[in-house]
């Protein structure tokens, strides 16, 4: 494979999956939830990653594991 499709390749790999509109607004959600105080305690995301990875090692699908993550990140 040349070196420009290898490019190409990797850039849609890591393209955005949503509109840059969309990007900025989760951001600033994020950031509004951080200054007034809605967080997720360290030791709790701890704990749910840990499951997560508990999960995916013991067989469970990525698919699982993917959503069990998104869920934490929307909490």
């Amino acid at each position: 494979m040349s070196y420009d499709k290898q490019k190409s390749k990797l850039k849609s790999t890591f393209a955005l999956e949503e509109s840059e509109e969309v990007f900025n607004a989760k951001m600033q959600k994020g950031l509004d939830d951080a200054r007034n105080g809605r967080v997720t305690p360290l030791d709790d995301v701890y704990a749910k990653l840990s499951e997560a990875i508990s999960e995916i090692k013991d067989g469970a699908k990525s698919a699982d594991a993917e959503n069990f993550i998104k869920g934490l990140m929307n909490s």
